[in-house]
């Protein structure tokens, strides 16, 4: 009788569930003084978007700030790598930033590691069957691909914090792609499979980042090929705007994936003043949403904001 232990495989139920998307301005960190007071607030905001399953978080670029000072790294760019940094495992945090990036995150290093997410579910992070890694390049590609001289752009091997890379089974995958590992099988499995309570996009566990550089951006590049569903202003000014307050969401059963826009009105008419020559006829950034949502605290703070609308959306709707 063979002594190797057999795992059996648990299907967990996947929860039926609204996927939010929230757009952030870079005027979030406008009152900052220094790295560590960004990085504090920055952390607040991925802090909450992983406890409430947010499945992306858009940065919008305000350009009349963009050219102000002479910075290495642009607000933007500093925010997207603050948000990935803190949904990277810390065994692949060396190898997903580069060296230029490191001293932006000195202080996010010494921050807690967000709990709510299940790759830091374990205190020791060799427990767990499932694991989170990045597709690295295979040391010895066949030799038929070493006489064609074509860059070998497909892997065997991923890096899961180990001392050596995990070699796939029977798969090949595109190279430096974040994956989810089932250690047993070495196999690529989905987050679903997983984790079971996945709500964000189909590569990942955590939500998604990007940078939205224009208003057109901001609805028309987003990670969905068929767009958003429902797009929602939450303002942090009480200035009337004309768009109808929010009445109703769609049922959770059919998975709509929302857009929450949480900014100051001037900051949305300043992004849409310098993109309007691409809408015709477009009286302003208010024919762009579907409802607004005031915050129930009247508040300016972006980051007080977050989790008082997430858990508005999720009580009365």
């Amino acid at each position: 009788m063979s002594s190797m232990k057999k795992f059996k495989k648990v299907e967990k139920p996947l929860s039926p569930t609204r996927h939010y998307s929230v757009c952030i301005p870079t005027t979030l960190v406008s009152d900052c003084r220094n790295l560590s007071q960004i990085t504090h607030k920055v952390y607040q905001v991925a802090k909450f978007a992983s406890l409430f399953n947010v499945s992306e978080v858009v940065i919008l670029e305000d350009n009349s700030q963009a050219s102000a000072t002479k910075k290495k790294i642009s607000t933007a760019k500093l925010i997207l790598a603050l948000l990935q940094y803190f949904v990277t495992p810390p065994y692949l945090r060396n190898t997903v930033f580069k060296e230029n990036f490191k001293p932006y995150l000195a202080v996010a290093s010494k921050l807690p590691r967000l709990s709510t997410l299940p790759f830091t579910r374990y205190e020791k992070q060799d427990h767990g069957r499932y694991r989170e890694g990045l597709t690295v390049k295979m040391q010895k590609p066949t030799l038929a691909r070493k006489r064609t001289g074509k860059e070998f752009k497909q892997t065997k091997y991923i890096n899961i914090g180990k001392p050596e890379a995990l070699a796939l089974q029977s798969q090949l995958v595109p190279i430096n792609a974040r994956v989810t590992i089932d250690t047993i099988t070495r196999k690529i499995v989905s987050p679903q499979e997983a984790y079971g309570d996945f709500t964000g996009m189909d590569s990942q566990y955590g939500y998604h980042t990007r940078i939205a550089s224009s208003f057109t951006d901001l609805f028309m590049k987003g990670p969905l090929k068929e767009g958003y569903t429902q797009s929602i202003y939450v303002p942090l000014t009480t200035k009337d705007t004309h768009i109808p307050a929010l009445t109703s969401l769609p049922a959770t059963g059919t998975s709509p994936n929302i857009l929450l826009v949480l900014s100051a009105w001037d900051t949305l008419l300043r992004a849409f003043e310098l993109d309007k020559d691409q809408f015709v006829e477009c009286q302003g950034p208010q024919e762009f949403f579907d409802a607004q949502l005031p915050c129930p605290v009247a508040t300016s703070d972006l980051t007080d904001t977050i989790p008082m609308v997430l858990t508005t959306l999720s009580t009365l709707f």
